[in-house]
């Protein structure tokens, strides 16, 4: 069995301390329509009792449409399915506010530095630029390298020329300095009542989860968890889960489908004062999240951290949504001592209330469960390593057929199996990022964006087989263009010929200083007037690196 109820109880939430309204179960049977003249109070809600083999529970069909909202025989690119999640408008945002924040910071400050007066002067940037310089972005994360300097290096050992063939690395660098994606000018005050900590980004935020929403309709069968996006910066709500695989960053909650399709997102800021205080805030997100899914009759799927038996009878009865998942056993309104005191391998405690089963099944330890889609009775079903001894008996020890042939509840086998879509989805999006601390929320939606367009391609071509890689590369190739070879000056180790007539190797005054060539391969910061025409680098006359430098590398004597 997977690791069950390992969930992080940091940030964890008080619990409900709410009354509850009218009761909506009687005689043991879901119903929705309320009377108005049915009064009584939230403990009968919650009266556990024991199994007696004529309980009802109400499993909803599922009345909702799976796959895409519209006809894609149309759409037959990577590029196409990409521009489903990627908008123009998002497109539009990110080169209007980059140019408006780099004409703000040049203004201010000038448009060169110091320290870099080589930098060349700001041009404002344009969609198709854009586009390219997302195009590297997904690129790197494919080619790891140490810095972002190193994938324009002429290093023979480590150079990678489509980089700079596609963009000079200085207009790259400053193109991801200045990237923004609002007017800093309408930002609000911290003290202002309706101040967004997310402000930077809302707007390109809203419009991914939007474009979600409205091109796909997920699977019956969806899951609710929380995922991490790595990040050790400086920001109020950043978080530390010591349980996750990336501890330290950016907390989102993520509803995702059997595909792992990400439907809804929400980033965590921390305490919402706007939220209702009498319930905790675990309830309130799922709660409010639920809604682009209430209706149709969806199977949500959750663990500890969020689930109560009150939240599951809310979204019962004002969503149409079931729900199934672990749950802590210090829950308010979950059966106190459900569990004997001893409990075996195997065994089994059972308690039922107006169509939510509460269980406690002790494997390696105890797991406990809530849940108002399956029966109360105990359903067990073989564990899929039954399979394994079917086709090994003569070669396994009675020990071994032992551990190996333990059976589950299907309540536990059901939670194993659709648990995971959220995590499944976070750790195909992040197989190829961009493994950068800047802009690190805005580069994991792309990632996020990219991930979902490669599921709805693969959604509409079942016949074909490819890889999300084969789909990341197609698209690139897509968002960057064709590329001018001939323009690109290459290395200076591939460039320069033994036996070039043209020039001779000969030092010439060009009157403009340049970091020497041979000094910079050091680690020496030195300038020169002299450069080789031949190899068209600068290098110092009083130190011998001219010599040095042709008979080194060039293998000239």
């Amino acid at each position: 069995m997977k690791d069950l109820d390992e969930e992080n109880f940091d940030d964890s939430d008080s619990e409900y301390e709410d009354e509850f309204e009218n009761s909506i179960f009687q005689n043991n049977e879901v119903d929705l329509d309320v009377s108005a003249n049915f009064d009584e109070k939230v403990e009968s809600l919650f009266s556990w009792k024991e199994v007696e083999g004529s309980e009802a529970i109400n499993v909803l069909p599922f009345s909702g449409k799976v796959g895409l909202k519209f006809d894609a025989s149309n759409f037959k690119t990577e590029n196409d399915f990409f521009k489903l999640m990627f908008t123009d408008e998002i497109l539009s945002i990110l080169v209007e506010e980059t140019n408006r924040y780099a004409f703000d910071v040049l203004n201010l400050h000038g448009e060169t530095s110091d320290k870099r007066k080589h930098v060349s002067s700001w041009k404002p940037t344009n969609k198709n630029e854009i586009l390219k310089f997302l195009g590297l972005i997904l690129l790197m994360g494919h080619i790891e390298k140490d810095s972002i300097q190193d994938y324009w290096t002429t290093n023979y050992l480590v150079e990678t020329p489509f980089f700079r063939e596609v963009m000079p690395r200085d207009r790259f660098l400053m193109i991801l300095k200045f990237l923004h994606f609002s007017d800093n000018s309408l930002k609000e005050s911290r003290d202002s009542p309706t101040y967004d900590r997310l402000w930077k980004i809302r707007k390109n935020f809203d419009n991914f989860n939007r474009t979600f929403k409205e091109v796909y309709d997920p699977t019956e069968n969806v899951s609710f968890d929380e995922v991490i996006i790595k990040f050790k910066g400086r920001i109020h709500f950043k978080q530390y889960i010591p349980k996750k695989r990336k501890q330290w960053g950016l907390k989102m909650y993520k509803i995702a489908d059997a595909t792992g399709y990400t439907y809804d997102m929400r980033v965590y800021l921390g305490k919402d004062k706007k939220e209702n205080l009498s319930t905790s805030a675990t309830y309130n997100v799922v709660n409010a999240m639920t809604d682009c899914i209430k209706g149709k009759g969806h199977k949500v799927f959750m663990d500890s951290f969020f689930s109560s038996p009150e939240l599951y009878r809310d979204l019962l009865k004002e969503k149409k949504i079931n729900s199934c998942g672990t749950v802590r056993p210090n829950r308010k309104h979950f059966p106190k001592n459900l569990a004997p005191c001893k409990m075996k391998q195997g065994d089994l405690a059972v308690k039922f209330c107006n169509g939510m089963t509460a269980m406690c099944w002790k494997d390696k330890r105890q797991v406990y469960m809530l849940t108002n889609m399956h029966s109360p009775r105990n359903e067990f079903i073989i564990d899929e390593r039954k399979r394994f001894l079917k086709k090994n008996d003569g070669d396994v020890s009675e020990s071994e057929k032992d551990r190996l042939s333990t059976t589950k509840p299907k309540i536990v086998a059901d939670y194993n199996k659709h648990m995971g879509y959220v995590d499944l989805g976070d750790r195909m999006a992040s197989t190829y990022t961009f493994a950068r601390r800047t802009r690190k929320l805005f580069f994991s939606l792309i990632d996020i964006a990219v991930l979902n367009a490669f599921l709805l391609l693969k959604s509409c071509q079942t016949s074909s087989k490819f890889s999300l890689k084969e789909f990341r590369m197609n698209l690139i190739t897509s968002l960057i263009g064709k590329i001018n070879h001939k323009n690109v000056e290459p290395s200076v180790t591939k460039k320069v010929k033994t036996n070039d007539n043209t020039f001779s190797h000969w030092p010439f005054d060009e009157k403009k200083r340049c970091r020497c060539a041979y000094c910079a391969k050091k680690n020496i910061q030195k300038r020169t007037t002299v450069i080789c025409k031949a190899c068209n680098v600068a290098l110092c006359i009083d130190q011998n690196c001219f010599e040095d430098y042709h008979r080194i590398y060039l293998k000239i004597s």
